[in-house]
């Protein structure tokens, strides 16, 4: 594969060059992972359909910039299942050196989810360009050729076998391994029906553009036309079309003109005017079409392996639960998918270069079995929606385990933030002015410091020395506000709120609109109360009986019934009076009140 070598004079720095001696990647040296195939006719229409279907260039992109936030580390598995490895291991170097930069390895799994997504390949391929810059590119199979002397041509460009690393990745094919496979592969048929569709559509739109079709008129029909002096004479067809065609062209340009309003008059017998036809070139543009594409993505969406609703949107979800939709994405697609290539590049990459040596001079080159111990690791932390987590980023940090820049980061700072060592003694000078510590612990840091106050402490020998006061508590951060991501019990608890809010908002709209008899064209029964002033004195009469439902459900979700039910009514009436819209952030404040009152 290829061998890592270290910058003269910076022995303990990170390598960066790879290509140099990248010697190892070859066809016969690894046939299964360099085999000389193209793309094949399938992958070719997959790849067609991302350039023409947008619905699906969009699905295949959001799988690249979902993989692009995930980080790579090395790996080793002692028995117990893989371990991260240090950043100063060989194998972290290794995966270092992958790509060059943290910012090459998220381009690089961009274009790998792409590829993996499209054609389920990808070439992955090293070299060294005129000016000796190292350079990594993502490749499709076609940009790709392995010679029979064992050189590469890459774009046209020849490359000798020891001066690029060529890697093939893939997604096997269940039943024929060596073979690539993707979710776009089932989806082609699905595809090709998108795009027929929209087809017909935009030919029925160009249709209708090019021609307005014929209109066959009878020549026993007289029109009233004028000549050129002004006189209303009758007039043929051809006199009569002239005239249409003027009344139409000032009444496009000026709406205002009164020829758009006035009927053009045409007399004839009854039989004659059922003679009138008019010929179009193109069918009848109905919903059929529109309504078939829309069933068309929805089944796209159903093929591709992300969840149904990055394509369909969130419309039949809500606010709780469409955190989940990201979760699930990560949990049940992308994991899976970046595993697959962590797994792909430790095969290809990490484990043949340890077996040649580790990518150093001095390193004894591993055994397979020792090899095989190593992998590559994936980091989908920066994927996730993460909690608020400065209380228990703060409550760590006051007991001593936390470190300052992980403490700024977590509460939303920067480590740039942080006091520099005169701004920290100038902090702890005023804490020991204000009495919050110990006196033995203002003589012991202090001294650290470098301020001797001359206080005589207890292992000193006898005499007056101050009276020892104890430490005021550390202040607790129980209290702490925070926005943790709701459990699944939370989630389908506030969910349910929500529509026994709007049904008691619907049952008070329906009793304020009989109470008025006043009815708002276009505003539904659950907004009613936005456009009619309620009292306190009416609350009462509109929420009567508004909670019966809540006893029903409060076991399921292990709270007690009757205290939802108050916390749900108070926040009902607050908006009621308030005539404020529904608010699901201030609606899970009150019913957070649970926790309070538990």
């Amino acid at each position: 594969m290829a061998r890592l070598r270290k910058p003269k004079g910076a022995s303990d720095l990170p390598p960066k060059s790879l290509i140099a001696s990248a010697k190892r990647v070859t066809a016969s040296k690894d046939p299964s992972r360099l085999a000389t195939r193209s793309g094949t006719a399938w992958a070719d229409a997959a790849w067609h359909f991302y350039d023409t279907v947008g619905e699906y260039a969009y699905a295949v992109n959001w799988v690249g910039n979902l993989l692009s936030r995930a980080k790579l580390y090395a790996t080793r598995d002692y028995g117990e299942g893989p371990v991260r490895l240090p950043a100063d291991d060989p194998a972290s170097r290794l995966v270092d050196a992958l790509f060059y930069d943290e910012q090459g390895r998220s381009t690089a799994l961009q274009q790998i989810g792409v590829h993996y997504t499209v054609a389920g390949e990808a070439y992955i391929v090293g070299y060294e360009d005129d000016q000796g810059v190292e350079q990594w590119e993502i490749l499709s199979p076609s940009r790709v050729t392995i010679n029979s002397d064992e050189s590469y041509t890459i774009d046209g460009k020849h490359f000798g076998k020891n001066d690029a690393v060529v890697l093939r990745i893939w997604r096997p094919h269940p039943v024929v391994k060596n073979q690539a496979t993707s979710p776009s592969r089932a989806a082609l048929p699905i595809l090709s029906e998108i795009e027929r569709l929209t087809m017909h559509v935009a030919a029925q739109v160009d249709s209708r553009l090019a021609s307005a079709g014929i209109l066959f008129l009878p020549n026993q029909m007289a029109f009233a036309v004028k000549n050129e002096d002004g006189v209303t004479i009758t007039g043929n067809a051809d006199a009569f079309v002239e005239v249409l065609q003027d009344v139409m062209g000032r009444a496009i340009n000026n709406r205002e003109d009164a020829s758009a309003l006035v009927p053009i008059v045409v007399t004839a017998d009854g039989e004659i005017i059922d003679n009138v036809s008019h010929m179009q070139f193109w069918s009848e543009l109905d919903n059929h079409a529109i309504e078939l594409r829309t069933e068309a993505i929805r089944r796209l969406a159903l093929s591709m392996d992300m969840p149904p609703e990055i394509l369909t949107g969130t419309g039949d979800t809500n606010h709780w639960s469409s955190w989940s939709i990201d979760e699930s994405s990560i949990k049940s697609h992308t994991e899976p998918l970046l595993n697959r290539i962590a797994d792909d590049l430790a095969t290809g990459y990490l484990r043949p270069i340890l077996m040649e040596g580790g990518g150093e001079d001095n390193e004894i080159p591993m055994s397979p079995e020792d090899a095989r111990s190593y992998g590559i690791g994936v980091d989908t932390a920066e994927m996730r929606l993460r909690p608020n987590r400065s209380a228990e980023a703060l409550e760590l940090w006051d007991r001593g385990v936390l470190k300052a820049e992980t403490l700024a980061v977590e509460t939303g700072f920067k480590p740039g933030d942080i006091q520099d060592k005169a701004e920290h003694q100038r902090w702890f000078l005023d804490k020991v002015a204000s009495g919050q510590t110990t006196p033995e612990i203002v003589e012991a840091a202090l001294r650290a410091l470098g301020v001797d106050l001359n206080v005589i402490m207890p292992s000193e020998p006898t005499g007056d020395r101050p009276e020892v006061h104890e430490a005021r508590p550390t202040p607790s951060l129980e209290d702490h506000p925070t926005r943790d991501i709701p459990d699944e019990n939370e989630i389908a608890m506030l969910a349910a709120c929500e529509v026994l809010v709007f049904r008691a908002l619907e049952r008070a709209g329906n009793r304020l609109k009989n109470k008025t008899q006043r009815k708002i064209p276009g505003v539904a029964a659950s907004e009613t109360y936005m456009f009619h002033k309620v009292d306190t004195g009416t609350l009462d009469f509109v929420l009567e009986d508004a909670w019966s439902a809540v006893d029903r459900f409060a076991s399921r979700w292990g709270v007690n019934g009757e205290r939802l039910s108050d916390c749900l009514d108070a926040y009902t009436r607050a908006i009621l009076v308030e005539q404020k819209p529904h608010d699901p952030e201030m609606m899970r404040g009150f019913v957070n009140l649970l926790k309070v009152t538990s």
